[in-house]
């Protein structure tokens, strides 16, 4: 369970990194329009926007698939939830992992 004042460090979390990777070699070739829009929303909430459906539909359609491992990264931002900071860092740290 994170603590409020906490902040992302991803070397805390070596299971949210391998995820991390083996998420963005399974998806190197889907186009780029939304990639870590979807990633981040299908991950954090279980949502996609449909025009990034529209835009992307390869890899929504593979998101929503669920043939990924993704516990490590969803658990983070499950115990996020309400922590500003940390959640901040977080979505930037996949946005640059992906992009």
């Amino acid at each position: 369970m994170l603590k409020n004042e906490e902040i992302f460090y991803e070397n805390e979390s070596p299971e949210m990194m391998k995820e991390l990777s083996a998420l963005g070699k399974l998806t190197a070739h889907t186009p780029v329009d939304f990639k870590p829009e979807i990633i981040i929303s299908f991950l954090k909430n279980h949502s996609l926007k449909n025009k990034w459906i529209e835009a992307n539909p390869v890899l929504a359609q593979l998101m929503i698939s669920s043939s990924f491992a993704t516990k490590h990264i969803e658990s983070l931002f499950d115990s996020s939830r309400g922590k500003k900071d940390f959640l901040l860092a977080y979505e930037s740290y996949i946005t640059a992992q992906l992009t």
